[in-house]
């Protein structure tokens, strides 16, 4: 039998026990934690390194940008180290702190994986952008360079939705460091959810480009080439137009035709794209494009193309010389008929400002003619890829560019990334104004166009808009007095006749019409479910003249139970060669205010938040809420 002393004795190791092992067990896990101290400088170094990468690939500078890449490759893979070992899986397991490490652990995957989608880009980079570059030349596609982007497209997407996964698994408030993880997290998103969202548009296109440039069959397009000083709702009027065909790649231009030849400029009749408002009776090719969608007028000139030359085409592309200018910018000047060399900065005004300077009218045809040929090898011409994309995309949201075509999944892809030429599908609130031409003039060149809109809220979301349209012919005195003054109707006129269409609200109600002074009638018409409305307005050389529609949105802004008031406005620019400069003031009821605005928002007074664009160049779309006193904006 032990002694008592025996006994006191066990009774006081068991403790002493216990807590050696405690602490030998804490001491293993300090141990275990070491490489965790380094991951903060790593993650950070990491972040650094993907920011200097991008800069560089901004300069051309891709030797730099994948030095920088393989640096954030090794602190990427050293928080990887860290955090997936043994350690990372013992502390994981331990109560309390095990959340902060598992937080930890997805903050490093999401790296890992946003590094592994910025090696994707450095390493294809070299096949589209810089002198190089294998993708583009000689009016060709290189096929196998194009299926080498298009998988890296589809990986890169797929790494950066992982990391967007892996981000959502932070939590909010662990216990502790909680608080800067969410932080981290909060900016990791800021830069991965715009990247992941962007690779997710472009797979789609990505995956059609082989089909669109040939790789599977001949593929044909129509391209036009838009004049903007004679103003569509679409754009400017279509003058120029050639047959296109991709074979593995490699583009064939047809003959370039101005559609005043005598085939072309004739009237004829062709089944109009269904329920098209626009389409009523003959037109002319030139004339087939005043719907301001370009799905309904890029089909509406294919359909008068086949009927009246017999080819069938598989797209349309159609281009201005607005946005032939941005490429300039991007590939340096050119030499065209009549002007000689010419660059970004004057090719617009010289192609389409400056009618006088043509000996007649076979000059500036040919020179029209002349553009075609300037597109396929400016577009596919050799090196700078990812610039000249950049300026597509630019161009098509200012809608001097956009495309459209016949196969549903391709258009499908071109509709995701911005290159459609569409009206924004809004529910609520809605500015697109646009102008077609009405006496054959290239007075639109000089056209400056002001849209304001006063916008009064009301409590259950509807709101009271007074729409003022100011538009100013801008346009020189004649440089020729021989011509005179041929204000009924030629390119040569300074007068701009002009058709207005305002496209409006769902659901609207016009109240008041008024232009140039006179009251109008309120009768709108349809377009697929959006009402629009007419204005003419004839402008004399530097004359101003005022169109204003009162009406009733019904669904401006939601009104919640929380007392918030959330308005919602989108907005489409036509493509003018001096953009409409937009101006927007709302006003909220009495009791509301406005705190947090979108960019370009301004306070100005009580409930009250404006908007001034001096150009409008991209289709924004706009939410702003209003709480009431004692409500919290969401």
């Amino acid at each position: 039998m032990p002694s008592s002393r025996s006994s006191s004795a066990r009774r006081l190791v068991r403790p002493f026990t216990v807590i050696g092992g405690l602490f030998l067990l804490v001491i293993v896990l300090g141990l275990l934690a070491i490489p965790f101290l380094k991951a903060p400088g790593n993650a950070e170094g990491a972040r650094a390194d993907l920011e200097a990468a991008r800069a560089s690939l901004t300069n051309g500078d891709v030797e730099s940008a994948e030095t920088s890449i393989q640096s954030a490759r090794r602190h990427a893979d050293e928080v990887q180290d860290a955090m997936q070992g043994i350690g990372g899986d013992i502390w994981s397991l331990v109560p309390v702190v095990g959340e902060p490490v598992s937080d930890v652990r997805h903050l490093g995957n999401a790296l890992d994986h946003l590094t592994a989608a910025a090696e994707l880009a450095v390493e294809a980079w070299p096949t589209i952008n810089g002198e190089q570059a294998t993708l583009f030349g000689d009016r060709s596609v290189d096929m196998e360079a194009l299926d080498t982007l298009v998988g890296a497209v589809d990986e890169a997407s797929i790494h950066l939705d992982t990391a967007q996964i892996e981000l959502r698994e932070v939590n909010d408030a662990s216990v502790g460091v909680g608080t800067r993880l969410s932080e981290a997290r909060d900016e990791a998103a800021d830069v991965v959810d715009p990247l992941a969202a962007t690779a997710r548009r472009a797979k789609p296109l990505a995956a059609a480009l082989p089909d669109l440039f040939g790789g599977g069959e001949d593929r044909t397009y129509l391209l036009a080439l838009l004049n903007p000083s004679e103003q569509r709702f679409s754009g400017g009027a279509p003058l120029t137009l050639a047959p296109m065909t991709v074979r593995d790649g490699r583009l064939t231009v047809g003959e370039a035709r101005d559609t005043t030849d005598k085939e072309l400029y004739r009237v004829g009749r062709w089944e109009r794209v269904e329920d098209n408002p626009f389409h009523t009776g003959k037109l002319r090719l030139s004339t087939s494009t005043y719907a301001p969608d370009w799905s309904v007028s890029g089909e509406e000139l294919l359909r008068g193309w086949e009927r009246i030359v017999g080819e069938e085409t598989d797209g349309l592309i159609a281009v201005d010389v607005v946005a032939l200018a941005d490429l300039l910018r991007v590939t340096g000047p050119v030499d065209v008929p009549i002007y000689g060399r010419i660059d970004s900065s004057n090719f617009t005004q010289k192609m389409v400002g400056d009618y006088d300077a043509f000996p007649d009218n076979e000059a500036r045809h040919e020179l029209n003619l002349a553009l075609v040929p300037l597109f396929a090898d400016q577009i596919l011409g050799a090196g700078q890829g990812m610039e000249k994309i950049e300026s597509l995309r630019d161009s098509a949201r200012g809608r001097h560019f956009a495309m459209w075509m016949r196969d549903p999944d391709v258009q499908a892809a071109v509709t995701d990334v911005g290159l459609s030429g569409e009206l924004s599908t809004t529910d609520h609130d809605y500015i697109g104004v646009f102008n077609q031409n009405t006496n054959r003039s290239k007075s639109d060149y000089w056209q400056r166009r002001t849209v304001t809109s006063n916008v009064r809220l009301r409590k259950d979301g509807s709101a009271a808009v007074e729409l003022t349209i100011s538009v100013f012919n801008d346009s020189p005195p004649y440089a020729n007095e021989l011509y005179g003054d041929p204000r009924g109707g030629a390119a040569r006129t300074r007068w701009n006749g002009m058709r207005l269409g305002v496209f409006l609200p769902e659901g609207v109600e016009v109240d008041r019409a008024v232009v140039a002074g006179r009251e109008v009638g309120t009768k709108v018409f349809d377009y697929y479910g959006r009402p629009y409305k007419l204005l003419g307005i004839t402008l004399p050389p530097r004359t101003t003249r005022e169109a204003v529609l009162e009406y009733v949105v019904p669904a401006a802004a939601v009104a919640r139970d929380d007392g918030t008031l959330t308005y919602r406005l989108d907005a489409t620019p036509q493509g003018m060669v001096i953009p409409q400069a937009m101006k927007v003031s709302v006003q909220w009821p009495e009791g509301y205010d406005v705190s947090e605005l979108p960019e370009g928002w301004t306070r100005s007074g009580p409930g009250r938040a404006t908007y001034d664009d001096p150009g409008l160049v991209t289709q924004p779309s706009f939410s702003i809420t209003g709480s009431t006193v004692g409500a919290t904006a969401p």
